[in-house]
């Protein structure tokens, strides 16, 4: 599995950067149209947990998803992106979605559940591939 370092402090924050699956920062990208300070927040919010990790985040920004699955996501405003995490100064962030309810699409939940067993999976092969950020 490929992934993008978006940022690198006390902790890392990267996305899952395979062709088959949906981007994060493309996700931003096209969110920025219709929401740009939600999408420029989104990005705030990964410097901040680079920065400060969970202890940093306020349940607002960033929380359980799916506490069993063990998937989180961050928010601002109508956006989420889900993640999860590994090694203790590494999250992965596997996609993005505009908020349709209260309660956390169960359809999002599952797309990261399946993205975070691939990284797994690949992470026991040793194939896990980091990238630069394009972001600049």
């Amino acid at each position: 599995m490929k992934l993008r370092l978006l940022s690198r402090k006390r902790f890392r924050v990267a996305s899952v950067a395979e062709k088959n699956t949906e981007n994060v920062e493309k996700f931003l990208q096209d969110a920025s149209a219709q929401w740009p300070a939600y999408a420029k927040g989104c990005y705030a919010l990964f410097e901040r947990y680079a920065e400060y990790g969970r202890q940093g985040m306020m349940a607002d920004w960033f929380h359980e998803a799916d506490k069993q699955c063990e998937i989180w996501q961050f928010k601002k405003g109508r956006l989420r992106v889900y993640c999860f995490l590994d090694d203790g100064d590494l999250i992965i962030l596997t996609h993005g979605s505009v908020k349709k309810s209260q309660k956390a699409d169960s359809k999002q939940v599952e797309k990261a559940v399946k993205l975070k067993a691939q990284y797994e999976q690949d992470k026991a092969l040793n194939k896990i591939i980091f990238l630069e950020s394009d972001r600049g």
